[in-house]
């Protein structure tokens, strides 16, 4: 028992640490927010769901006007469907062309020469400020604050689009995470209690690592409201015995290869060619010697391709790929596999600042001709920290539920099943 405990304090301590990247206490949103949290939220919602990086927001008594240069019918009804539905907004105007001047509730009664009195929040465009007055809704209204954001060069971004060029790193990526997959890149740390006893030794409390990410490289606007997104994916799978005396380290794999990912609106689409290698601990072979004459070199190369589509405002998500694996040692390793699965990313329901909290919940199969396609089922349901709900560093607190082959590639011809609690952040 302490063992598992020591193995439960492992991962709760890893969370410990995720929540303090949230800064303060969790608070619900309350019953009549103020002026200044819809202006706060309405900016974040606009920019990270709507993904429209250059608006003006203004918010009097419930009532919120958003201007935004260049954006079509469909997104300014986008935009007004996303904000409605933040606690305390009564009305939401977008590019409403109504009469009279904006002023700052901080600058007294406007005046024609008032104009926008207020500061833009912090790590706001201030391009924003050498702007025509925003038109308010009436003349009562007169006196509201705003935010404004936008890029550097203060141009309009579409709906669907991602801010483009090199490097374009903390901004996510074009193709989403694969929240269930247990071999995804990216920082995580988990707790597995293997029930029945895993194969290896008996193994029941194990701690799973993962170190890596997937790093865009460049990303560009194609036509036909297409982007296209260049980078590398790498990453260090390990696994360690927690009932031993020194957490042995059992095994490590190495992913690293490129990828291409192309979005087209709702539908994304990720090609990647990538190598694997397995690699047996070094305190394993000196705790079950056998192991040094049992071990087998597992090492392939696997190009694949998987389409995703995402519906109901991202709410829901789902995938569906396949992928040839080439230079296969041994010899005789299974050469197809196929991949799909489904997501759901619930609306934020609390926030800590700028952080936002939502529901998220996962299910990846996988089928391997190595195992005679028999179906691996990875699920996984938890909370999501981010900034926004889809695109973007994001920090997952799951319950995980594996059945299938080990993910190990040393011991991929085993049959395992565990419960487990883990902690995942992406780029």
């Amino acid at each position: 028992m302490n063992r598992v405990l020591r193995g439960v304090m492992y991962c709760a301590g890893v969370m410990a640490a995720g929540a303090a990247f949230a800064g303060a206490p969790i608070k619900p949103h309350a019953m009549t927010p103020a002026d200044s949290y819809i202006n706060g939220y309405a900016a974040a919602l606009v920019r990270y769901e709507c993904h429209v990086h250059n608006a003006t927001i203004v918010v009097r008594d419930g009532v919120v006007q958003v201007r935004a240069a260049g954006v079509s019918a469909q997104e300014r009804e986008r935009i007004r469907a996303v904000v409605r539905h933040i606690a305390g907004v009564k009305a939401v105007y977008v590019n409403a062309p109504t009469p009279g001047r904006v002023g700052s509730a901080s600058a007294g009664a406007p005046t024609a020469a008032t104009g926008v009195g207020t500061a833009p929040m912090s790590g706001a465009s201030t391009a924003n400020l050498n702007e025509p007055p925003l038109q308010a809704p009436s003349e009562k209204q007169a006196n509201v604050s705003f935010v404004g954001w936008g890029p550097p060069d203060n141009a309009p971004v579409p709906l669907y689009r991602e801010p483009t060029g090199a490097f374009p790193v903390g901004t996510g990526n074009l193709f989403a995470p694969l929240l269930a997959d247990p071999r995804w890149p990216g920082m995580a740390a988990s707790y597995q209690h293997f029930s029945p006893y895993h194969p290896i030794s008996g193994l029941k409390d194990v701690v799973q690592v993962s170190i890596g990410d997937t790093l865009p490289f460049l990303r560009a606007n194609l036509p036909w409201h297409m982007q296209v997104e260049t980078g590398m994916q790498a990453n260090v799978f390990a696994f360690f015995n927690m009932d031993t005396t020194h957490s042995d380290l059992q095994n490590t794999d190495y992913l690293v290869g490129g990828y291409a990912a192309l979005r087209r609106k709702n539908i994304s689409l990720l090609v990647r060619y990538y190598h694997q290698s397995s690699h047996l601990g070094d305190e394993l072979l000196l705790n079950e010697p056998q192991y040094q004459t049992l071990r087998e070199k597992i090492s392939y190369e696997e190009a694949n391709a998987i389409v995703s589509f995402d519906f109901y405002h991202r709410m829901f998500r789902v995938y569906a790929g396949v992928g040839y694996l080439r230079d296969v040692e041994p010899s005789n390793l299974g050469h197809w596999r196929f991949h799909y699965g489904a997501e759901y990313h619930g609306l934020v329901f609390a926030h800590s600042g700028s952080i936002g909290f939502s529901p998220v919940a996962g299910a990846d199969f996988k089928n391997w001709s190595q195992a005679n396609y028999d179906t691996e089922v990875s699920l996984r349901a938890g909370l999501q920290m981010s900034k926004h709900r889809f695109y973007g560093p994001q920090m997952q607190f799951l319950i995980e539920y594996y059945i299938g082959h080990d993910q190990n590639g040393q011991f991929f011809t085993d049959q395992v099943q565990f419960v487990g609690v883990g902690v995942h952040y992406y780029f």
